[in-house]
């Protein structure tokens, strides 16, 4: 009769287990990193968007409320005393407070030129919204 003693043979774990899920936790942090870090540009980039929108209306809206002093319109009471086709120079600033433009601002100019008989405009409008800004430039003759 043999011995049971001599019959055990030593087995060794030769698994591959514990390498692979190491490998894979790793793998899976270095995912998550870049998700959320793909995920704070994409946030970033588009509040900047909604800033560069916002800055383009507020200095479409700063051109248009030169125009109006430009072309005053009919019947209105805040032109009815002001002088038609008035262009000015100096930089005009207006901050809206208007849902969609609130803390964003215009600073609109007018570039009045003379030939002959004709005057021309140029009216430029900058809108800026946290720090972005848009221009808008409108020419026009009178």
């Amino acid at each position: 009769m043999r011995s049971g003693a001599a019959d055990v043979k030593k087995v060794y774990q030769t698994g591959i287990g514990l390498p692979a899920a190491i490998f894979v936790i790793t793998l899976m942090a270095i995912i998550a990193v870049a998700v959320n870090q793909l995920l704070s540009q994409n946030a970033q980039t588009f509040e900047e968007e909604i800033n560069l929108t916002r800055a383009f209306y507020a200095a479409e809206s700063g051109a248009g409320i030169a125009m109006n002093t430009v072309f005053p319109p009919d019947l209105h009471p805040t032109y009815a005393n002001a002088n038609p086709r008035e262009c000015i120079a100096t930089d005009r600033v207006y901050t809206f407070i208007a849902d969609g433009l609130n803390q964003c601002s215009a600073t609109v100019s007018c570039t009045p030129v003379t030939i002959g008989t004709v005057t021309y405009a140029t009216i430029e409008s900058k809108g800026l919204c946290a720090d972005v800004e848009r221009t808008v430039q409108v020419r026009t003759v009178y």
